[in-house]
């Protein structure tokens, strides 16, 4: 039996509270089991002995790679604390549903004319093409709905020779993910939902019309991981297909899916992340959740070594002032909740012309999307290793170069103002927003200088770093000077306060609630030096803190250090921080009046239930939260009458000490359907807390709750005697120890369960 785990929004099961109206968004991700990672020291029959010794544990997949060992299991009875507790397990993370990074504004959208569409003149792609670096040579593995490798376009064919090469199907043209309808893997990745062949088409199409990809002399493999008409996967799909394509020797691994994370040690993006760390160039979507506000980053994109990429919107002479080139309106802004910078570097994603499927074999339409950009990305690598070599040539230290090389050199963009959609061009938009800008091809491929990869994290007020240091290479024949520099892009505050929606507020503002506000910090900056050929140097920068009038408001700001040499070349790179003392300012991480425990259809506020589940009764506890900032861990414990916080507190808890009773185990659908219904749904279908790597998910007033319902049942399988206890509902608050029971925000409350009649 498979458990669906509920995580907020894209995270969580998403539920209406009191008559809210519903957001825009109801993503959510959810469990199917859990990923494992065995522990190097430890031996494939050892391995087999660690799994064969948990009781009721379903091997739906092991992993067997230099970057990656470990299985994807199913399990009723064992919850994430049991697993990580477990001899010979590395890491335990939540086999997550992921979804397609859909379209945002039509499902397609016919095409007339092919050139009112074109980007590759305002990213330098168009003169790498007049000067013949087209991506021969360069294998690219796309990791996607599949491809229509019939199209015209795209070659005509599957298999050597044609431009997409080679392939797999991990989970076959049926229903899957759907109950009752399993995985048939085969070697066939036929596109049947048209996302896949549009994104290949980015990459490397070419038509008998002149119009062409990114990169159309590179060639692919696609890893199909999404069903015939189903938009979702699941983490361990998206790993194997990571783990083949790099088994298969591809040099770029590109993937336009993603989940809201905002947290880097998620199973995919470590996978990820270690796949770049071999040299292999790995690019991921952003995001199409601008709506969302920052601090709201995707899950895969998140590894340190792999470019996240934002979405731009470029047309050409559109506007009064000629070309309109600005930040789309539903990319998404991060950073992470650790501080780290995201996203990395900007691509075209708005309008987007490409290959897509039809009977014909020659259809094209227009798509938007950061899964546009990603591709975009992609085919900007294949052109640099087609030009100057890749992993082979370079060594497995080539990915990170190339990604700073191509975050380096991007080009600043302004504020787009969401509630018309415009420019403002007094305004550089955030690194939070665009990471380094928007590409500059010809910067990548020319440059004459590497600056090792670096973005410039400078954390809150309490954890400041203001000293940051980068290594400058001149790769260059011939010496040459450099000079330093910095920008300052716009500043924002986070925080929104309504005092007519105290339930609701503060929160983080959405992408339509900001405003540019100028913050900015001073920073020293080196002194002129220069540099042979091959000769390098370590350069410091030195930043203070900005002035800032209200912490309580939470300001961010952001920027950029810029190193320019005497021939007038540059690079750059990123920096960002907060004004404010992150855990101090987050001691509260909930919205407004959150957390609520209510129960029956009023949504009662009660602290006595009787589990009596009938139609009217409903009785029984309902956990509502709204988070306004991620937390690395969610848990809902029970405990004994003489539980004490300070006294009896240790992690993780052991069921029989310091009264401990168990974790609780949420009915898996809840918040999903308005009410239980006895004989239409299985009470028994349930998911163990805690929950790790949780998304902030108040995104606006009035719109998706995390709720967890409890039937009673614990997660060692057990259900709960009539009696008094102690509940303990709790969030791990941002930068602080888990160990200490003040490093948690909540509720504990007496509760009393009754017998039932």
């Amino acid at each position: 039996m498979s458990i669906r785990v509920a995580f907020s929004v894209w995270t969580a099961i998403a539920t209406l509270v009191s008559g809210y109206q519903s957001g825009s968004e109801d993503d959510r991700v959810e469990s199917r089991g859990y990923i494992i990672e065995f522990s190097e020291s430890h031996g494939l029959s050892a391995r087999d002995e660690i799994l064969s010794s948990l009781p009721d544990l379903n091997i739906t997949k092991t992993f067997e790679s230099p970057v990656f060992t470990g299985a994807s299991v199913e399990t009723t009875l064992q919850d994430i604390d049991a697993l990580r507790l477990t001899a010979g397990i590395a890491n335990v993370w939540y086999n997550e549903e992921v979804h397609l990074l859909a379209p945002v504004v039509a499902p397609r959208q016919a095409v007339l004319n092919e050139t009112d569409h074109a980007v590759h003149w305002a990213t330098g792609v168009e003169q790498l093409h007049a000067q013949g670096v087209l991506g021969e040579g360069v294998k690219v593995g796309v990791v996607d709905t599949g491809v229509q490798y019939t199209h015209t376009a795209l070659g005509g064919g599957l298999g050597p020779g044609f431009k997409v090469a080679g392939g797999w199907d991990f989970v076959g043209d049926g229903g899957w993910p759907a109950t009752g309808s399993p995985k048939v893997p085969d070697a066939d990745p036929m596109d049947y939902q048209g996302h896949g062949t549009h994104v290949a088409g980015i990459l490397l199409g070419e038509a008998a019309s002149g119009w062409m990809g990114v990169a159309p002399r590179a060639t692919m493999h696609s890893y199909k991981v999404f069903g015939r008409t189903s938009g979702s996967t699941t983490t361990e799909t998206i790993i194997d297909a990571f783990l083949k394509a790099y088994e298969d020797g591809m040099d770029i691994i590109t993937a336009s899916i993603g989940g809201r994370g905002g947290f880097s040690e998620n199973a995919w993006a470590v996978v990820a992340n270690r796949i770049a760390e071999q040299g292999v160039v790995v690019t991921i979507g952003a995001g199409n959740s601008g709506e969302g506000g920052p601090y709201y980053a995707s899950s895969g994109s998140s590894g340190e070594y792999v470019l996240a990429v934002a979405s731009a919107e470029v047309k050409k002479g559109t506007t009064a002032g000629g070309d309109k080139i600005q930040p789309s309106y539903f990319t998404s802004w991060g950073g992470l909740y650790d501080l780290s910078v995201k996203p990395d570097i900007t691509a075209p994603g708005t309008d987007i012309y490409s290959t897509y499927i039809g009977d014909s074999n020659n259809v094209f339409s227009l798509l938007s999307g950061t899964s546009m950009a990603t591709p975009y990305i992609a085919g900007v690598a294949a052109l640099y290793i087609s030009a100057n070599g890749g992993r082979s040539t370079h060594g497995k230290g080539f990915a990170k170069q190339l990604a700073m090389s191509i975050m380096a050199t991007g080009n600043s963009l302004p504020w787009l103002r969401y509630s018309d959609r415009t420019a403002i061009p007094s305004s550089i938009a955030p690194v939070h927003q665009v990471g380094g800008g928007l590409v500059n091809a010809t910067g990548v491929i020319n440059s004459t200088m590497q600056l090792e990869l670096q973005r410039f994290g400078l954390n809150d007020t309490l954890h400041f770093q203001g000293t940051q240091v980068v290594k400058l290479t001149n790769t260059g024949t011939t010496a040459a000077s450099y000079t330093f520099d910095y920008e300052s892009w716009a500043g924002f505050e986070m925080l929104l306060v309504n005092p007519e929606d105290t339930a609701e507020t503060p929160r983080i503002r959405s992408g339509r609630e900001m405003e540019p506000m100028e913050l900015s910090p001073s920073v020293q900056v080196p002194g002129a030096v220069e540099l042979q050929p091959g000769q390098s140097t370590e350069l410091e920068f030195s930043f203070t803190l900005p002035p800032v009038a209200n912490e309580e408001n939470l300001p961010v700001y952001s920027g950029r250090v810029i190193v320019k040499s005497g021939d007038g070349e540059s690079a750059a790179v990123m920096y960002q921080g907060l004004a404010f003392n992150l855990r101090e300012q987050m001691r509260n991480p909930y919205a407004g009046t959150y957390p609520w425990l209510r129960s029956t259809l009023a949504n009662t506020n009660k602290t006595t239930f009787s589990f009596n589940l009938s139609a009217a009764a409903q009785d029984f506890p309902k956990m509502f939260m709204k988070l306004k900032w991620g937390t690395r861990e969610v848990r809902w414990d029970l405990y004994n009458t003489e539980f004490e916080e300070t006294r009896d507190w240790q992690y993780p808890p052991v069921a029989g000490e310091n009264g401990y009773i168990g974790s609780i185990a949420p009915w898996s659908s809840s918040g999903s359907v308005s009410s239980f219904k006895p004989g239409v749904h299985d009470s028994n279908a349930t998911f163990n807390l805690p929950v790790v790597n949780e998304a902030r998910n108040a995104l606006t007033s009035g719109g998706f709750t995390t709720s967890y319902w409890w039937f009673g049942k614990l997660a060692n399988g057990s259900y709960i005697v009539p009696g008094n206890y102690t509940m303990r509902f709790a969030t791990l608050v941002p930068f602080a120890d888990p160990i200490y029971s003040d490093s948690w925000s909540g509720m504990t409350t007496s509760i009393t369960i009754l017998p039932q009649i």
